[in-house]
């Protein structure tokens, strides 16, 4: 691994899937020895402690600042040997305008247009403006997958695929909670999730609605905020399922909060790689999610738990089978421990050290 500074830009530092996964690359890199700097660029830098307390620099001169004196400082910031890597679109736009093409690593993390609400050719002609003669990580092969149909790399760019890494908080001993699924107590739902059309969440509460007309005593909570808040709190007052469904907001304690479910779901459209999979992993629950984009990637092509996605007959399917049978959570949870130990915080540090050289 070369000994020149490490520049991660990034357009926030809030809590959240990719977030979480640079935080956890600089943390680990900055473990080896190494000159690591974070440098969000608008948002509350809610990760700042974490990041600093593990010996990674974060520098908030260009937080919230206008494009201009944006560019500026990055210039300022980072010297000619330093290894610069951008994450998020916002980032990525401005090292380019920045540093020139060619001069750093990028990183995509999810499935989706560089510029979603701009048309499709605006959005192809951006990605390839930046990624010309860069060297893109995608985090998954379905996000490789998305970059290659829908023409979002130039010819010029060097791709590779390098999945993200996870360090268990959980002791193997205590992964298998108790099994409340198959007494009387209230059977308890959950997912983490930001409140956006990408994840779905309507299908959940549609699925909490139709196993509560079947007779099911369950309650659902929803870790997450975002823009669809409003109108998915509506769809439940709607389905009289108001007092069942609970909206928790944005959460510090994850792996506190999974613990206290009796089965996690992912009802996700699409995912780049599904951080929060690994985090139930971890917390020893059970796994429902949509068999689509990198999903079945992270849980494996034959895990039982993986659904048709978008359909509400598939997920109630497989939902009463995980409530019916204590065989197949059990033969979830077995699935879920060892792809665990696949997703590294070693192989996902020593993946960056190969692709910077």
């Amino acid at each position: 691994m070369p000994t020149k500074a490490i520049f991660h830009v990034i357009t926030t530092i809030e809590r959240g899937g990719a977030e979480n996964a640079v935080m956890t690359l600089a943390i680990a890199q900055a473990k080896t020895g190494l000159d690591v700097t974070v440098v969000p660029l608008k948002g509350n830098p809610e990760l700042k402690n974490i990041l600093e307390l593990n010996g990674v620099h974060v520098n908030l001169k260009a937080l919230n600042k206008n494009t201009i004196i944006q560019i500026n400082l990055l210039k300022s910031f980072v010297q000619d040997d330093s290894i610069i890597h951008a994450h998020l679109p916002r980032a990525e736009s401005l090292c380019r305008l920045a540093f020139g093409q060619g001069r750093y690593f990028i990183t995509r993390h999810n499935s989706e247009a560089f510029f979603p609400n701009a048309p499709q050719f605006v959005s192809r002609l951006l990605s390839r403006w930046v990624t010309k003669d860069a060297k893109v990580i995608a985090i998954s092969e379905a996000v490789l997958r998305f970059l290659n149909e829908n023409e979002e790399f130039h010819s010029s760019s060097l791709c590779k695929v390098i999945y993200y890494g996870y360090e268990p908080r959980n002791e193997i001993s205590t992964r298998r909670t108790t099994d409340r699924t198959s007494d009387h107590q209230v059977i308890r739902l959950g997912t983490i999730s930001r409140l956006t059309d990408q994840k779905n969440l309507a299908l959940l509460i549609r699925l909490a609605f139709e196993l509560s007309s079947k007779g099911f005593d369950l309650e659902t909570f929803i870790v997450g905020s975002g823009p669809l808040e409003r109108e998915l709190k509506l769809l439940s007052a709607s389905l009289g399922m108001e007092q069942k469904i609970h909206f928790l907001g944005r959460r510090t304690e994850v792996l506190q909060f999974l613990s206290s479910l009796d089965l996690f779901l992912l009802t996700s459209k699409y995912e780049g790689f599904g951080l929060v999979l690994l985090e139930a992993m971890d917390a020893g629950k059970p796994i429902i999610a949509s068999n689509t984009s990198s999903i079945p990637e992270v849980l494996g092509q034959n895990h039982p738990g993986l659904f048709d996605s978008g359909s509400l007959d598939s997920l109630m399917e497989k939902t009463l089978l995980f409530l019916n049978s204590p065989q197949i959570r059990t033969e979830a949870l077995n699935a879920q421990e060892t792809r665990l130990h696949y997703f590294s915080v070693s192989k996902y540090l020593k993946n960056h050290e190969m692709f910077y050289e």
